[in-house]
């Protein structure tokens, strides 16, 4: 199968080398699928999409469920990014949201992001997970012509906006936040925080095991059929027989999956860096308080967060490549940025890099659905890198939807509801839309950072 990136970024019998990895106890057992199986619903792909529709179905709707995953669980964005849960999972700003869907889609969007963020909230309670660091997040004014538009983002999120929110000027974010050469004011959205985005994942499998949910690692599926009612899926060693099939595998689409969903979204490959632990003078040293995460208002955003054992991770998009080699590339540019962000930091060892894709679309919106009206085929992607909160909402929409519950009204919001616009045909073609879009980005965060404020 060709692959849109450098064949390491699908490696799937072992996962990435990162920082959840090492502070996360072990997952729950799932091994691979060796015989036929029946259930109601398969969904392919074990993150949080798949594994939040697994629990749904299998404890509110006493539905059978299996889930399959080529890698282990959690292998892809679910188990490897930063453990943002922020909203909204959009490219659009607010503006643009409300031009483009209107007031009431815009508002019923933004409180479908809400209610992510405090379903995964309760979720954590629920199983105890201690997981939860900071309180809220910090959109931070990169440059001191980016406060402006801090302020107008503000105006709008006070108006339009399902939760509290605080506009800092840099002064007062200092006192709170961190200081810095590329702090000039933040908003802070009061809901949600950081959180060990590899220890939801386990909670959510092991949740979903002990509803009745059968869960299989390392079994990709590789044929799709139809007989009898069903569709079938084939994995290597293995088949399921199922009415309703589930695809949810985001930036890292299976190859069987519908025809009609080929094309609809862009993996982008986000780069993360963890530090090694700092020492409370470094810490001092640009006044950096706050555990909750926070990003910049670039075009080409950085976002970061203070981590509980004294660690920093930061991480940014880029890269069309890859490939180890650019890899390196990208891992001396974090540094480089980071140490532009915080000076103080500049010669701070890395104890960790990873890389991983996330799902970009032409609509700059996330899309959940049925493939076409009565197929039992669904599917959800497309969160731009912010599907902490989205991903298992979504999954738990999906399934209310598959037991025939009659959706509410932020489930059936306008915005998730329509297939994004196809991209180009060819790799090369939507790696070159993809690069024109990182130069325009760079062009337009240069030319904000050399204005005057």
């Amino acid at each position: 199968m060709q692959h849109f990136y450098h064949a390491s970024q699908y490696q799937t019998a072992t996962p990435p080398p990162s920082y959840w990895h090492d502070m996360t106890p072990p997952p729950p057992d799932s091994g691979s699928l060796h015989e036929l199986q029946h259930c109601d619903v398969a969904i392919v792909g074990a993150g949080l999409t798949g594994l939040s529709a697994a629990l749904h179905l299998a404890r509110d709707h006493g539905i059978r469920v299996v889930v399959v995953d080529a890698g282990a669980l959690g292998w892809g964005a679910s188990g490897r990014n930063a453990g943002f849960n922020t909203l909204p999972a959009t490219k659009l700003s607010l503006a643009e949201l409300l031009t483009r869907w209107g007031e009431t889609e815009t508002r019923l969007f933004l409180q479908s992001q809400y209610e992510g963020q405090n379903l995964v909230e309760a979720f954590c309670t629920q199983q105890q997970l201690a997981i939860r660091h900071g309180r809220g997040s910090y959109m931070v004014a990169h440059a001191a012509a980016a406060w402006q538009g801090l302020q107008e983002e503000y105006a709008l999120w006070q108006r339009y906006g399902p939760l509290p929110c605080r506009l800092l000027d840099a002064d007062s974010f200092a006192e709170e936040g961190h200081g810095g050469p590329e702090q000039h004011g933040a908003l802070h959205l009061d809901n949600g925080g950081g959180l060990n985005p590899l220890a939801l994942v386990y909670g959510l499998a092991s949740a979903a095991q002990q509803h009745g949910a059968r869960l299989y690692s390392h079994s990709p599926v590789c044929r799709l059929s139809h007989g009898g009612g069903h569709h079938i899926l084939h994995t290597p060693d293995g088949r399921i027989h199922a009415r309703h099939l589930l695809f949810a595998t985001n930036a890292y689409p299976a190859r069987v999956q519908p025809a009609t969903l080929n094309r609809r979204q862009l993996p982008a490959i986000s780069n993360i860096i963890v530090t090694a632990p700092l020492d409370e003078q470094q810490w001092s040293s640009h006044g950096y308080h706050t555990l909750s995460p926070a990003f910049d208002s670039r075009h080409l955003l950085h976002y970061y967060r203070r981590l509980p054992d004294g660690r920093l991770l930061f991480g940014a998009r880029g890269d069309l490549s890859g490939s180890p080699q650019h890899g390196l590339r990208q891992q001396q540019a974090l540094q480089a940025a980071m140490a532009r962000k915080f000076p103080a930091f500049a010669d701070c060892p890395v104890d960790y890099y990873w890389r991983g894709l996330v799902s970009v679309t032409r609509g700059m919106v996330p899309a959940m659905g049925e493939t076409r009206p009565g197929s039992r085929q669904w599917y959800a992607f497309g969160c731009h890198g912010n599907g902490i909160n989205t991903m298992p909402w979504m999954g738990r929409a999906l399934a209310r939807r598959i037991a025939g519950v009659r959706p509410t009204a932020t489930e059936a919001c306008a915005v998730y509801q329509t297939l994004p616009p196809r991209l180009p045909p060819g790799d090369w073609l939507q790696k070159l839309g993809l690069q024109l879009a990182y130069q325009r980005y760079a062009w337009l965060d240069e030319q904000q950072a050399s204005q005057a404020p």
